[in-house]
């Protein structure tokens, strides 16, 4: 009978030069077998932890375990070397594995109440890691949720423990499709910029309070978008083009917006803005930030002024729904390779066909069919959801220095 045991390593101390290699070299020199490896450096420490077995099919795990701890000695840190039971070391169960994001600005007690809540239901932590430290912390959890029935009464449990401190939580499966992402789709009012577009050429119409009223009916699901949008168009019939100039220079990107647009394009996204607002200020931004493609309603203009209609195809939440589905097939991914940001109703379909959709500042509807929710302070969270690290968003920003300077 073979013996089922395994040489379990565990190294920490000051981080220092090629002390991988060091490891590394101690480990086939005892003639072992690498079969799982975690390593971290933080804050100049030094921590990993390895899982071994013999080479040779006839070497005794007790031998190889003597072989390591004599060649360990050379090592400047402090190792610890076991003997444990393959079943403890490598248990194969059917796991739900889960991957937890969680972004904000750092709060004391934030992870003792989410670790908590992830016990109270019965959800393991495998692993965590921090993927953003500075102003804007994001901290990502593997977790197994194999013994949850419902995952969604968690999601929303945990984003009210996050809400209690300022944070937002996106929880996605942990699929290989989480790496294969390459297209995000944004909505563009009130996500990519701030406020709605058509409420400011109404204040301009002086038909403000109005078109205001309709325009969050419309959002919140109290009307039909494509019937609410006619209404609003038809009152600002006779506005000059010049004012459409004034409101697309006066547009604010929403906090993060520029950063993230240039971390993700030079990540390799594709991004697009699918809006239910006006294609001339869809095309400006595509302009200002390189996104690949713009959908919004085209605004009907005869000398020069609006005629208070739309032409062509309403892009309503059918219709965003399609475009994603379009886009899908135009670029050759499946339905999980997507991402999908909005804040209102009209774009709920647009969220279901993608395979991550995020809530952005949303009403109630749209988050009860989102993967999470980001709140306005933190959108440029969701670049760590996507797999940017702190340091890789350094990079970038040095790169883009020394290609400037």
């Amino acid at each position: 009978m073979s013996d089922k045991r395994f040489i379990v390593l565990t190294v920490f101390g000051s981080n220092q030069p090629y002390i991988i290699a060091d490891i590394c070299g101690i480990v086939t020199e005892s003639k072992l077998n690498i079969i799982a490896v975690e390593q971290n450096a933080l804050h100049g420490l030094f921590i990993m932890f390895m899982i071994m077995e013999p080479i040779a099919a006839d070497d005794s795990p007790e031998d190889a375990y003597i072989r390591l701890r004599k060649s360990a000695k050379k090592l400047p840190l402090d190792v610890n070397i076991d003997l444990v039971e393959q079943t403890v070391a490598l248990k194969k169960v059917e796991k739900n594995m889960q991957v937890f994001t969680i972004i904000g600005r750092d709060k004391v007690g934030i992870l003792r109440a989410i670790s908590n809540t992830l016990a109270n239901f019965r959800v393991n932590i495998e692993r965590m890691h921090h993927l953003a430290r500075g102003e804007l912390v994001a901290l990502e959890m593997l977790v197994d949720a194999s013994e949850l029935r419902d995952l969604a009464i968690l999601r929303e449990v945990i984003q009210r423990t996050c809400d209690e401190f300022g944070f937002d939580t996106i929880i996605q499966p942990d699929t290989p499709f989480r790496q294969r992402r390459r297209l995000v789709v944004f909505d563009m009012d009130s996500t990519i910029i701030e406020g709605e577009v058509i409420d400011e050429l109404a204040k301009a119409a002086k038909v403000g309070d109005e078109v205001s009223r309709i325009t969050h009916q419309a959002m919140a699901g109290e009307l039909d978008f494509a019937e609410s949008l006619h209404e609003r168009v038809a009152l600002l019939k006779g506005l000059p083009v010049s004012v459409l100039d004034e409101v697309a220079e006066s547009l604010r990107l929403t906090a993060g917006t520029f950063d993230l647009v240039l971390t993700l394009k030079a990540m390799g996204f594709k991004l697009a803005l699918i809006s239910g607002g006006f294609k001339y200020f869809a095309d400006g931004l595509k302009e200002k930030l390189g996104f690949d493609y713009t959908f919004a309603n085209d605004l009907e203009i005869k000398n020069g002024k609006l005629t208070g209609r739309i032409k062509g195809r309403i892009i309503d939440k059918e219709a965003k729904g399609q475009i994603v589905q379009e886009l899908a097939l135009k670029e050759g991914l499946s339905r999980e390779e997507i991402v999908a940001v909005g804040d209102g109703a009209n774009d709920e379909i647009m969220l279901k066909n993608s395979g991550l959709g995020i809530a952005f500042n949303s009403h109630e509807l749209l988050k009860k069919v989102a993967d999470g929710q980001l709140t306005s302070s933190n959108l440029l969270g969701l670049q760590y959801c996507l797999g940017a690290t702190d340091h890789a968003v350094r990079r970038l920003k040095e790169s883009k220095e020394e290609l400037s300077s």
